[in-house]
This record gives C-alpha cells, structure tokens and sequence, in this order.
C-alpha cells in the first residue's frame, strides 16, 4: 500500500506538469484562441484531477481492503494450520482408539467366552446339587430308618440288660445257696443268724454287679494306658530298656492311686 502510494505521489505532479506544458505550449501556438476554449480546457484539467483524486482514492481503499485480505488470509492460513494439527491429533487419537477398541473387543470376548464356561460349570454344579439333594433325601430316609432300627435295638438291649441282670441276680442267689449248702462255716452262720446274711447280700446284690461292671471298664482301660506307657518309653532312647511290662505295670498302678487321689482330693474341696 506505501508502493502504490508512492508510486502516485510521483505520478500526480508529473501529470500536473505536462498537463500544464500542453497548456502553455497550446497558448503559445495559438495566441488567439478564446476565453472560452481556455475555460474549457480548465474544466477538462479540473475533471482530470478529480478523477486523478478518485483514482487515487480507489487505489487507497484497494490497498486497505488488500491488506484486509492478507490479515484474513493470514488467518486463514493460520486456522488452516490448527486445523491441519487438529487432523493429524484426530488421526492419531483415532489409531490409540482404534487399537483401544480392538483391545476392548478382544477382551469382551474373552469375557463371553468366561461366562459361557462359567454357565456351563453352573449347570455342572446345579446338576450336581439336584443329584447330591436326590442322595441326601434318600440318605436321609436311610438315616430315619436306621433311627427307628436303632431304636428298636436300644430296647432290646435295654430289655437284654435287664434281662441279664436278672439273669445274674439269680446266679448269684444259686451260687451263694451252693455256697451255704457246701460250707459248714456258712451252714453255722445261717442258723446263727438265720436269713439275714441272705437278705444282706441280697440288698448288696446290684452294687456287686455294679462293681464288677467297673472292674471291667477299669481293667480295660487299665491295659490301654499299659500299652501306651510302654509304647512312649519305647520312643525314647533313654526309657526303652526299662518298657518291660512288670514296670509299666506298676507305672500304670502309681498312675492310677494318683488319680483316683486327685478325684478325692477335688470331691472333698
């Protein structure tokens, strides 16, 4: 826009001045030309200059709405160039997501294929409970049935036990008549004392029982606790030439006075 400027500045007085020559060289050859002719040529000088304004004008404005342009097209070329980096960015945000979204598919996949093997072992496990209930209801029918049997059992023992402890009273009454029929002593107590040792031994008839019932349980147990002395003496290499059964015999004794003393001690407490 200073170029054409410029470029016009000098342009103006140079056509002013030829103007003004044409002028003069035109009033020297023609010495008698007319006022109004020079009038004219007045007008014509003044309708160039304006025109030679306007122009001016024209070119000014032009200038202004060049340099408008390059503004714009400047800022076009700089949206352009946000736009091309927005492109690239999009392009390269679309490849990551690209790649994002075949990762996602591929695990969705894996997910479907996790959840058709989890349905199938529901149904493995639904199969199996239907079946452990079919088993568990005629176990337990099984259960009752054993119940009611043992039952059944449990007062025939009962009736056997009681049977047998009748069974042994009366042994015992038969031995003990054998006894007083055989030994003099007691043929000399019974008429002593006639029946009453008899109903003595009767009254004392359920604690004998009693108490060999115990002596069994204790003999028994007796023996475990034997074997187990015997068998952790034999563990240890300083004890295991004294597990002989004489020893642990009266280990188990001492073992057992301990105990039974102890129970007495604390029922006193």
């Amino acid at each position: 826009m200073a170029a054409v400027q410029f470029v016009l500045i000098f342009l103006f007085p140079a056509f002013s001045f030829s103007s003004l020559f044409s002028l003069a060289v035109a009033t020297a050859t023609s010495e008698n030309d007319s006022f109004p002719k020079f009038q004219e040529l007045k007008l014509k000088i003044s309708h160039l200059e304006s025109k030679l304004e306007e122009t001016i004008r024209n070119l000014n404005e032009n200038g202004l709405r060049i340099e408008e342009q390059e503004k714009l097209i400047q800022q076009m070329s700089h949206k352009i160039h946000l736009l091309q980096s927005s492109v690239s960015n999009l392009k390269s945000d679309s490849s990551g997501a690209s790649e994002r979204l075949n990762a996602l598919e591929e695990e969705v996949q894996l997910l479907w294929a996790a959840s058709r093997k989890n349905n199938f072992e529901i149904h493995v496990l639904e199969s199996k409970a239907l079946n452990a209930e079919d088993r568990l209801e005629v176990v337990a029918s099984q259960a009752e049935k054993m119940a009611d049997i043992v039952t059944e059992h449990w007062i025939q023992i009962q009736r056997l036990e009681q049977a047998l402890h009748i069974t042994q009273m009366r042994a015992l009454r038969a031995q003990r008549k054998v006894m007083y029929s055989r030994c003099s002593f007691l043929k000399f107590i019974n008429k002593l004392f006639g029946d009453h040792p008899q109903k003595v031994l009767g009254v004392l008839d359920p604690f004998i029982v009693q108490f060999k019932r115990v002596f069994v349980v204790a003999t028994e147990y007796h023996h475990e606790l034997q074997r187990f002395i015997k068998r952790e003496m034999e563990k240890n290499e300083f004890t295991a030439p004294l597990a002989n059964w004489e020893l642990v015999f009266f280990m188990c004794l001492d073992v057992a006075l301990v105990t039974i003393t102890l129970a007495w001690i604390v029922s006193q407490v």
